[in-house]
């Protein structure tokens, strides 16, 4: 898998573009400056982005290749990353330690998945808030991108149950145009979600 991601982004494109996914930079505009994570992060888009507005930014990503990019772009951008290459089932952070948590199209196998989000649990902050966008399972149907492994893709009840210890604000499925990057591009099938861990 880590030389999949290293190949994909070899190239000085961004394959996933440089701004920010819509979801994230409509919400966190909602909330007060703090430390984030963004999870799987690539290229740095949403990372680069949150640093700008003044977050404290940790991230972390399969690929050497993504961090060196994101890297990049977080000099070109006069930024500072706090960004780690490293498995998500083996990367470590402290205990309650973030405000927000972002994970966009981040998509596992569902063994991975179900520890990789009981994670984003533990390093939320009491009163903290997860925000994810992903493929919904309907993706399969458009080539917009995302995995062709539908138990690899989110559903609402998939992602209530995941996150039943939350309490839950968004958790829609709509349909919606990508425009980010080369690889992100036309009429795709999504989930968003908003969850709260209680104080």
């Amino acid at each position: 898998m880590k030389a999949m991601w290293d190949e994909r982004y070899q190239s000085k494109e961004y394959q996933y573009g440089i701004n920010p996914n819509d979801f994230f930079a409509e919400q966190i505009a909602q909330f007060p400056v703090g430390r984030i994570l963004i999870s799987a992060a690539g290229e740095g888009r949403d990372a680069v982005y949150a640093a700008k507005l003044g977050w404290e930014v940790y991230a972390f990503d399969l690929s050497e290749q993504g961090k060196s990019k994101a890297m990049k772009l977080a000099r070109d951008q006069q930024v500072q990353l706090h960004y780690v290459c490293a498995d998500a089932l083996q990367v470590e952070f402290p205990f309650e330690s973030f405000d927000l948590i972002m994970s966009t199209y981040f998509h596992t196998p569902p063994d991975v998945r179900t520890k990789v989000h009981a994670q984003f649990i533990n390093w939320l902050k009491p009163g903290a808030t997860l925000l994810i966008e992903g493929f919904n399972k309907r993706q399969l149907a458009y080539t917009s991108g995302g995995p062709k492994n539908i138990e690899w893709l989110f559903d609402p009840t998939l992602l209530a149950s995941d996150f039943k210890s939350l309490a839950i604000q968004v958790n829609q499925e709509i349909q919606r145009t990508l425009n980010e990057g080369p690889l992100h591009q036309g009429l795709a099938e999504v989930i968003q979600f908003k969850g709260i861990k209680s104080k």
